[in-house]
């Protein structure tokens, strides 16, 4: 059940609604920068095979947050052929088991969000124990109001998330 006051609600009503325009280009496509996602920084990646990579959500403060990113350029999962896309569940599972092994989440939120860049890429991010304001759809606009929990801590659960990866062995 969601709470019956809903701050997003509330600012969303404040903002004015633009008139549709053409829709730019996004990242990885003609016209528009490079895809950031087909060769991320070697020191970043924290869990690889020959299909997918691991990087860690730096800039947020949720402990063991990642994007899993496809390694071949292509922008939906239903781009992806069947054997990628049943690797995806797989990976998504050990995913969600390693950063819940972590015990600062309550539950895992995966998020697709397209806009930034046409490549496929999922957002798996803990929902804080105990952060009931953090629930729903809440999670991705108030991350960043949680103090930062340093750098060897958010190292330290990608090592986790990684490990699990690693002795799943999928793919």
């Amino acid at each position: 059940m969601q709470p019956a006051h809903d701050p997003i609600a509330d600012a969303a009503q404040q903002l004015e609604l633009d008139q549709p325009v053409p829709e730019p280009a996004r990242a990885g496509e003609a016209g528009a920068v490079p895809c950031y996602y087909c060769d991320p920084p070697a020191a970043k990646v924290v869990w690889e095979n020959a299909h997918w990579q691991v990087v860690p959500r730096d800039w947020s403060p949720l402990i063991g947050g990642v994007l899993l990113i496809s390694r071949e350029h292509i922008d939906s999962i239903s781009d992806l052929p069947t054997e990628r896309q049943a690797e995806f569940g797989l990976l998504a599972a050990v995913i969600e088991t390693a950063i819940m092994s972590l015990g600062e989440a309550k539950l895992i939120h995966m998020y697709r969000w397209g806009d930034g860049c046409a490549h496929f890429h999922v957002h798996f991010v803990g929902r804080p124990v105990g952060r009931l304001q953090f629930r729903y759809r809440y999670l991705p606009f108030l991350e960043r109001r949680l103090p930062d929990p340093g750098a060897d801590r958010l190292s330290a659960a990608c090592t986790v998330v990684a490990k699990h990866l690693s002795e799943a062995g999928i793919g």
